[in-house]
């Protein structure tokens, strides 16, 4: 009977090992590359603007001459029915060097007059011509953008955004061109940008979800919905196959990764289950001779799989798979903490949420008993109390939820062995950020 049962854990793993080395043998050796990418938010502190300019009838504004108006304040009027003429803007604060703000009017009869930048005038004194339109940048000032709105002769405060006065924002044009109208007034802020970035594997990727169903994108809509979050930026960094040393080195350097956190508001991580296959996969491809890297590992694997003996390989190798599962799992442990300080030291501000492992395996299945206390050791250590972060437990979710439709792909009795969730399991993922807690 033991040896019955023995065999139906090696009959199981040879076929399990076969369909997920065609889902991941690329994923679990994969690197970030970051060759092409090398921006780093070196900004020390917030960013201001301020500016001043010439008015019909006024001269120049404010007063005394020389001094400033800080953004986002008006420079100009309205219902006065005086056009702006001219202006001068410069950035306030720890500006980086090489750093600054270019801007561009167009005036009545010349057109737009070429971009000026930091300070220098733009615009004319004493010909009576107003300011039509104009376009504003920043230079150099990665992490920041720069957003303006004004009021315009016979159309009123623009632009128009959800039927409110909203903003324009780097480089867009604000006013009109060819309709003779003048630009009476402006408004001018500097928003340090937001972002909400995920990382992690192929579940943070979103594989095996609808395209935009998964859990990263559901939790982005509903962070977009929060006040305060409307111009919260998306930035998935989750690679397929990472494991828990690969997204340590990700975030400790990779330039891309760094400068995403440097900036983001909000941080979901999911990571630890390729730290269970992939030393799986790597333990199956000695035992039969395979380099996991090869671009043909998994119809090398098939072959082999196919080949007499191959369960009895299988048997042999299994003490030396649980071994080198325990080793990775280890591994978590040391290098979990080192990943969530780097976190937060990269992003101090930001809100983080963690997710626990989920078992795609059924209780009642012979691999539940190998592969589960691996994945609640994992889940252990995800949910140290004192963290400060928000752990999203996806296992529990799974692991008690009633409805009808299939969490996971994983279903050996259709032949479907893709453990990714399905997108009613990114759904329930997402229902976990939504209900995660800080474990104290």
């Amino acid at each position: 009977m033991k040896r019955k049962f023995f065999r139906s854990i090696t009959g199981r793993i040879v076929i399990l090992l076969l369909m997920l080395s065609m889902i991941f043998s690329t994923g679990v050796f994969a690197a970030v590359d970051s060759s092409n990418d090398t921006t780093v938010d070196t900004q020390a502190g917030d960013i201001g603007v301020q500016y001043r300019g010439h008015v019909q009838n006024k001269g120049d504004v404010p007063v005394p001459v020389g001094s400033f108006i800080t953004g986002p304040n008006e420079l100009g009027s309205q219902g006065e029915g005086l056009r702006l003429e001219g202006i001068r803007i410069e950035l306030t604060g720890d500006v980086p060097a090489g750093a600054g703000i270019s801007y561009d009017v167009h005036v009545q009869n010349r057109g737009w007059m070429g971009p000026v930048e930091n300070g220098n005038f733009a615009g004319t004194i004493g010909d009576s011509l107003r300011i039509e339109a104009i376009k504003i940048n920043l230079i150099g000032l990665d992490g920041y953008d720069v957003y303006y709105r004004g009021h315009v002769q016979n159309k009123g405060n623009i632009p128009v955004v959800d039927n409110t006065w909203g903003w324009v924002k780097n480089g867009a044009e604000l006013g009109s061109t060819g309709e003779s109208l003048r630009l009476e007034s402006i408004e001018i802020k500097i928003v340090k940008t937001a972002t909400y970035t995920a990382l992690g594997d192929s579940i943070a990727y979103g594989m095996s979800a609808t395209p935009g169903s998964g859990y990263v994108n559901l939790f982005y809509d509903n962070l977009k919905g929060i006040s305060g979050n409307e111009d919260l930026s998306l930035v998935n960094l989750g690679v397929p196959g990472y494991a828990s040393t690969q997204l340590l080195n990700q975030v400790q350097n990779d330039p891309a990764t760094i400068a995403a956190l440097g900036k983001a508001k909000v941080i979901t991580v999911s990571v630890g289950g390729n730290n269970i296959l992939a030393p799986v996969i790597v333990t199956l491809a000695a035992a039969f001779q395979l380099d996991p890297a090869s671009p043909t590992f998994p119809t090398d694997l098939a072959t082999a799989l196919a080949q007499p003996g191959a369960q009895d390989i299988i048997t042999a190798a299994l003490p030396t798979i649980q071994t080198n599962v325990s080793a990775s799992v280890t591994q978590f442990g040391t290098d979990w903490p080192q990943i969530i300080a780097t976190i937060k030291a990269l992003a101090p501000q930001a809100d983080i949420y963690v997710t626990t492992l989920y078992d795609p395996i059924s209780t009642q299945d012979p691999l539940f008993a190998i592969f589960d206390p691996a994945i609640q050791t994992i889940n252990t250590a995800i949910k140290t109390p004192g963290t400060g972060y928000k752990v999203a437990d996806v296992y529990t979710a799974f692991a008690s939820y009633q409805g009808s439709d299939p969490l996971v792909n994983f279903n050996w009795y259709i032949g479907n062995l893709d453990p990714h969730p399905t997108t009613a399991g990114h759904e329930l993922i997402y229902q976990s950020h939504l209900n995660a807690v800080v474990i104290n």
